[in-house]
């Protein structure tokens, strides 16, 4: 007789035997079953995590829109609320009309002239995240704010050249933590122009041409390389103040400029994970502005200079000249400006927000748009005192968005008399989520 085979198990064995086998444990053919399925998902989610993982070779195709509509500029041209196309005079008129390089000013004795001007916008009265400088109509989501106007004006006789620029940096968010200058990202808009006028008869037209660029850059706020776009035009600005009349007209022309990417080789467009957009775009501009003198003395509102009367003395070509004005004499208390201001629009263009932002793009600036500007000049205590007030209205780049108003003003006052005349000038800019208060030094003209 054959023994038998024992199928007893002990208390708390898995195991499965059968007659003649060994036993197999259940538990470890379940462990590596687990471990053989894992590799398999990691082999299989490793290309498409390589691939998410790769930098992109091209830019997102959208442009980044470079907005015109904040108002910057010296302390009289925004206590006039920016109408100053019309008017044209100095270093502080260059920015907005070209033709201010060969403008020369009614005192004005020797052949040559020079002139310096210098705005710093910082908005000093709401934070990064309560102002709305897009005019989008809710706050910002940049961490900081910086706009620079900076001008450098020569004239010789009828002749002037200078250069301008306007720069604006903002810095924005890469991460939700934004905890230090690595994780936060510095944009960086230029817009420049290098120009030449002249003025022509009695320095009653004046024409203009400059070489309008824009120029962006974006880099890490704790420094290291930056991305860089670029590209140029040709802005073309008239200024007419026919002599003996109480007015003047004043048009430019400002080019759209696009600024493609400039990589370098083996650069991929990205930073600190964001991927860059193909260009930035500034619109077109044409502006038309006009300035009235009102009161006493108003026809001399484009009196020529000794400097330039002594020129047409000697080399007028038979021109008439007129007679010589006291340097005192009054030229019309009040003075009127009004100006409009008509914004091209363009194609494919996004907020430069939409490059920290991961919301989808928003399109911006597809219709064309107008500003209105109005601005008044009062010489309340001739020779001591002016007054100034305006208003305007700054368009919305973003679609069914209405204009904002602005009401502006200031006030210039004669300090004291060294070497030149020096007065201080201060102004304002106030409308909703905005808030632009300057104060500045300078020559009382």
């Amino acid at each position: 007789m054959s023994p038998k085979t024992s199928t007893a198990r002990r208390p708390g064995d898995t195991s499965v035997g059968t007659p003649g086998t060994h036993g197999m444990d259940v538990r470890g053919v379940g462990t590596r079953c687990a471990v053989v399925l894992l590799c398999a998902a990691v082999l299989a989610v490793a290309p498409a995590a390589r691939a998410q993982d790769a930098e992109p070779e091209a830019p997102h195709p959208e442009r980044l829109y470079y907005n015109p509509g904040s108002l910057l500029g010296s302390a009289r041209v925004v206590a006039l609320g920016g109408a100053y196309v019309g008017i044209a005079e100095g270093a502080a008129g260059f920015p907005s009309n070209l033709a201010a390089l060969a403008h020369r000013g009614a005192a004005l004795e020797k052949d040559w002239d020079l002139g310096v001007t210098l705005t710093w916008l910082d908005l000093p009265f709401t934070g990064g995240r309560k102002r709305d400088l897009d005019n989008d109509g809710r706050p910002d989501e940049s961490e900081d704010s910086r706009q620079l106007l900076g001008g450098l004006l020569l004239q010789y006789k009828r002749f002037g050249m200078g250069f301008a620029l306007r720069n604006s940096v903002v810095t924005y968010c890469a991460t939700v933590a934004c905890a230090t200058d690595s994780e936060r990202i510095r944009v960086s808009l230029t817009q420049s122009v290098l120009a030449g006028a002249v003025a022509f008869g009695q320095d009653d037209f004046i024409i203009a041409l400059g070489l309008y660029a824009a120029q962006a850059s974006f880099r890490l706020a704790s420094g290291g390389d930056e991305l860089r776009y670029g590209d140029t035009g040709v802005e073309v600005d008239i200024l007419y103040r026919p002599h003996g009349r109480a007015w003047r007209m004043g048009v430019t022309v400002r080019p759209e400029v696009v600024a493609e990417l400039r990589q370098e080789d083996g650069q991929a467009p990205v930073l600190a994970g964001r991927t860059l957009f193909s260009a930035v775009v500034a619109p077109a501009v044409l502006s038309l502005g006009a300035s009235w003198r009102f009161g006493e003395g108003a026809h001399r509102y484009n009196r020529l200079s000794p400097a330039a009367r002594r020129q047409l003395l000697v080399e007028g070509d038979a021109l008439p000249v007129p007679e010589q004005e006291p340097k005192d004499a009054p030229a019309g208390r009040w003075l009127l400006s009004a100006q409009v201001d008509l914004i091209s629009g363009v194609d494919n263009a996004v907020p430069v927000r939409s490059f920290a932002s991961t919301a989808e793009a928003q399109p911006v600036g597809q219709a064309a748009e107008f500003a209105p500007r109005l601005g008044v000049e009062h010489d309340t205590v001739p020779g001591m005192i002016r007054l100034r007030a305006g208003v305007y209205a700054e368009p919305s780049p973003f679609d069914g968005r209405p204009a904002r108003p602005h009401f502006t003003g200031g006030f210039e006052v004669f300090v004291l008399r060294y070497w030149e005349d020096w007065a201080v000038t201060a102004s304002f800019d106030l409308a909703r989520r905005y808030t632009n208060v300057g104060l500045s030094i300078g020559f009382w003209r």
